[in-house]
């Protein structure tokens, strides 16, 4: 096989295991929820604490797994990450008290920076070296995407048909059958030649990468909201058993924002594509807070999935193209962190927020203007990070 199409053999193998791994380990606990809920007739808060558990774990994972990627690379990390995230699924589906199950979750959530995009695009950044990174991060983005468009769906009916627990034993398969193809991957490669890096040895201002951080939690508080509450919300609309189907848009639109920003995000700038995506989120929340009908929120989750599908590209390729791509994985494991303590803190924060109010409609509204305000803190920070034009 030609140097020249060596680089693409690993978006093309995560490409397949994104959508699987984004669908069981993230995706899928939305449809849990409800079911282990029923069964047990604990609160929806301490339910939604265990997720939110999980992503406090994958925090304080994040760091340790960035070091890893920079020193043993990615192919050995995300073997071991989907073999443990198999078990942890697993034992999700045997448990019969709270602590077991926020156990479950926590070990989950510690595997997802090893499993997750954080660990792909690094795999991908050091495929391509960071002037082709954008483009083999939005193949990645772009199939995983379907995840939620799959996944909510998918999950539902097996909930259905198996029961929560045996729903679990079955992602959990699927999850340990994505080991072999990231075994089978290439081992770490250099960059290709000719790429520049951009040179973090000008100094990084302390504040603007702390203004950057702030960004990624925004990014981090959003996504989760979706993810955990987005069919509860519909269904509080009136939506009933057609919730999942409408909340399966987020998935289709995803892709399509991830086509677009492929095809004409480069005539745009990072941190100008950055701004929109985020206007664009927060717009949505505000539609879904205030929201009554169908087809106000489908244009809604629309637009949110198309949005958010641009930012997951930019959450990748922001530290390729900023940062030195030797040290990609430690500066994205610290991103990455606080993208999952917002996301940690997100599901639980709206959780409370509907047990205050008796609705989503003021805890929509809170992302939305976090979101918005994320805007201002992106672009202050990238005009110090990027070099002068």
């Amino acid at each position: 096989m030609s140097e020249a199409r060596l680089p693409w053999r690993v978006p093309a193998a995560l490409a397949v295991t994104q959508v699987v791994q984004w669908g069981t380990l993230f995706y899928s606990f939305s449809l849990l929820m409800p079911a282990i809920i029923g069964e047990t007739g604990w609160g929806k808060e301490v339910v939604v604490g265990a997720f939110s558990a999980g992503l406090l774990a994958e925090a304080g994972a994040a760091m340790l797994v960035g070091w890893l990627l920079d020193r043993v690379g990615a192919r050995w990390v995300m073997t071991a990450g989907s073999l443990a995230s198999a078990a942890g699924l697993w034992l999700a589906g045997q448990i019969g008290t709270v602590w077991q199950l926020y156990a479950a979750w926590i070990l989950i959530g510690a595997t997802m920076p090893a499993a997750l995009y954080q660990a792909a695009f690094a795999a991908v950044t050091t495929a391509f070296g960071a002037g082709e990174a954008r483009r083999g991060i939005a193949v990645v983005a772009f199939a995983g995407g379907l995840a939620s468009t799959v996944f909510w769906p998918a999950t539902g009916l097996l909930v259905q048909v198996l029961g929560w627990r045996e729903a679990c034993s079955a992602l959990a398969a699927m999850n340990l059958a994505c080991a072999l193809p990231h075994l089978l991957m290439p081992g770490a490669a250099s960059p290709v030649p000719g790429a520049q890096d951009s040179a973090t040895a000008r100094g990084v201002p302390r504040w603007s990468f702390s203004a950057l951080i702030c960004v990624y939690a925004a990014m981090g508080v959003a996504s989760a909201t979706i993810a955990v509450h987005l069919v509860p919300l519909l269904q509080d609309k009136g939506l009933g058993s057609s919730a999942a189907l409408l909340a399966s848009l987020v998935g289709c639109a995803q892709v399509a924002g991830r086509l677009m920003e492929f095809a004409a995000g480069a005539r745009l700038s990072l941190r100008a594509v950055t701004a929109l995506a985020l206007t664009g989120v927060g717009t949505a929340f505000a539609a879904l807070a205030l929201g009554q009908t169908a087809a106000v929120l489908g244009i809604a989750l629309i637009l949110y999935g198309a949005a958010n599908g641009v930012l997951t590209i930019m959450r990748g390729a922001l530290p390729a193209h900023l940062f030195d791509t030797r040290r990609y994985g430690s500066v994205s494991g610290v991103l990455s962190a606080a993208n999952a303590v917002a996301r940690a803190a997100g599901p639980v924060a709206i959780a409370w927020s509907w047990e205050s109010t008796g609705g989503y409609a003021s805890g929509m509204m809170a992302v939305a203007v976090l979101c918005l305000g994320a805007i201002i803190l992106l672009w202050a920070a990238m005009a110090a990070l990027e070099p002068a034009l």
